[in-house]
């Protein structure tokens, strides 16, 4: 029994602590008794408010017992009451306007969201003031009304799209909020950055970086929450200071190079200069082809290699040619056009090889190019691309129909569409005929199937007009990942089988379907 008691004892103490209670004689009192009927224990001390309750008049005895009188407190407030009682009518009217407050009131505070805060409402209620008037109470009751009437808690329903969160209790929404809130959303946002940040240091004109960088994107790879870390930080810091003093180390030397290139060929317009008796026109018209050469736009191994060239033509004509040319200047003139037709056609030949002629974007040479770009930053890299096939639905149809320059206005327009809307790390390019191709390096394939569908939309939806005639236009499209394929040559398998599959789907629709 003496263990139960200290039981009851400790139990008494950490719920008064819990509920935020005075450590009085009162409510310890109360909150013993509570524990010890709880638990089955009869304390007679506990027991002497029923009885006196008990002695009191039938009719005394049940107000008493109705409105819960446990504590000595309570009794001698509910004996007051009714000894300030003005009459017996104004007394039950009183009772009824206390207890519907007292409901409005515990009303109002579970809407509050807070279990702890109803609870201490609960405990509260023998804080009440025992003399009260019936218009008073009532006043009272009815703004506690108004309150439960007008409150709205579904602002709490924005927390809905964060998860799973409990909206009884305001201190475990806030233990939710807050447990949603620190999961570890990082390593995925350094998952899509990572190859992000390799791939901002791929290019670089010093190959000797190479071994460097794919350390770094070995270990992002991996780790891709690495970034973070001061190490990774300084190690990247370290690595494009390392790469920009290699490169311009680089670029010092090609234009080394270039300067002991163009010193030859200075040479040797003046030797054939005193071999021959070409004017200073003539000379001034070489300086001119040399200067030509678009030093900003040109790479270097193209303006190597035409400097080279130039050198060489020199060097042979210079030897072939001398007497020749002293005797006959004519035979210069011919050989400058003859140079600056070849270096138009090659000028033509060059642009062509890149650009399609009609729709002004990749030819397939260019495009087989950078998809041997891409799946090497794959390989080596892991830098994951899209491939998206486009293909016009019933385009002979709209050749015989209007003819092949209608076939070649859209042509042209959906090379102009499609450069629009890519982005400018997309490559895009005319596969042959009426079918494109579109590289879309860092992109998946729901990704990918959205951006072709948006395509889609467009070209369903714009207006090819010719010869003051609307001619309908719809393309089917496929889709495939690299990651999801075993090769580069598959990934663009994969994707010519999802083109075959929306054409026997009825056409005008991208498969896989976007999400």
């Amino acid at each position: 029994m003496a263990s139960t008691i200290n039981e009851i004892i400790k139990e008494s103490i950490e719920k008064i602590r819990a509920d935020h209670l005075s450590l009085t004689p009162d409510n310890y009192s109360q909150v013993f008794c509570e524990v010890a009927k709880r638990k089955g224990v009869v304390v007679e001390d506990c027991q002497k408010v029923a009885k006196y309750i008990n002695k009191l008049d039938t009719r005394l005895s049940a107000e008493a017992k109705k409105i819960n009188v446990s504590t000595i407190d309570q009794l001698l407030a509910f004996f007051v009451a009714r000894l300030n009682k003005s009459n017996a009518a104004e007394s039950e009217q009183l009772i009824a306007a206390s207890s519907l407050l007292l409901k409005r009131v515990l009303q109002a505070v579970t809407l509050l969201h807070n279990k702890r805060a109803t609870n201490l409402a609960n405990a509260s209620l023998d804080k009440l003031e025992s003399k009260q008037n019936v218009k008073s109470m009532e006043i009272i009751k009815d703004k506690w009304f108004e309150f439960i009437s007008d409150y709205d808690d579904t602002f709490l329903k924005k927390l809905d799209k964060f998860g799973k969160i409990n909206k009884e209790d305001v201190e475990k929404m806030v233990f939710d909020i807050n447990k949603i809130l620190s999961k570890d959303e990082d390593s995925e946002i350094y998952k899509v950055v990572a190859p992000l940040i390799v791939a901002t240091l791929t290019p670089s004109i010093a190959s000797s970086m190479n071994d460097d960088l794919a350390t770094i994107s070995y270990e992002l790879r991996n780790s891709p929450q690495a970034i973070s870390s001061p190490a990774m930080q300084d190690e990247i810091k370290q690595f494009i200071k390392k790469r920009i003093e290699l490169d311009k180390e680089e670029v010092k030397n090609k234009i080394s190079t270039l300067d002991k290139i163009l010193d030859e060929i200075n040479k040797k317009i003046f030797d054939l200069i005193d071999s021959t008796n070409m004017s200073s026109e003539e000379v001034q018209n070489i300086k001119k082809d040399l200067n030509d050469i678009n030093f900003s736009k040109d790479g270097f191994e193209s303006i190597h290699n035409r400097l080279i060239n130039i050198a060489n033509s020199l060097e042979n004509e210079s030897k072939g040619l001398s007497l020749k040319m002293g005797e006959n200047q004519k035979t210069i003139a011919k050989l400058h056009t003859r140079v600056k037709k070849l270096e138009n056609a090659l000028l033509i030949a060059k642009q062509e090889s890149k650009e399609d002629f009609l729709t002004n974007v990749a030819t397939k040479r260019a495009l087989e190019k950078e998809l041997k770009r891409v799946e090497e930053a794959y390989i080596r890299y892991k830098i994951d691309y899209t491939i998206c096939f486009l293909d016009i639905d019933h385009f002979k149809v709209v050749n015989d129909t209007y003819g092949h320059e209608a076939g070649d206005l859209i042509l042209s327009t959906l090379g102009k569409i499609l450069r629009k809307y890519v982005r400018q790390a997309d490559f895009v390019g005319r596969y042959g005929g009426e079918e494109f191709l579109a590289i879309l390096p860092g992109v998946d394939l729901n990704q990918g199937s959205l951006f072709a569908d948006k395509i889609r939309k467009i070209i369903e939806n714009y207006k090819f007009i010719y010869k003051n005639e609307r001619i309908d236009i719809k393309i089917s499209c496929g889709i495939a990942q690299r990651a999801n394929s075993a090769s580069g040559k598959e990934v663009i398998s994969n994707a010519d089988k999802m083109l075959y599959k929306a054409k026997e789907g009825g056409r005008n629709q991208v498969m896989p379907n976007p999400k």
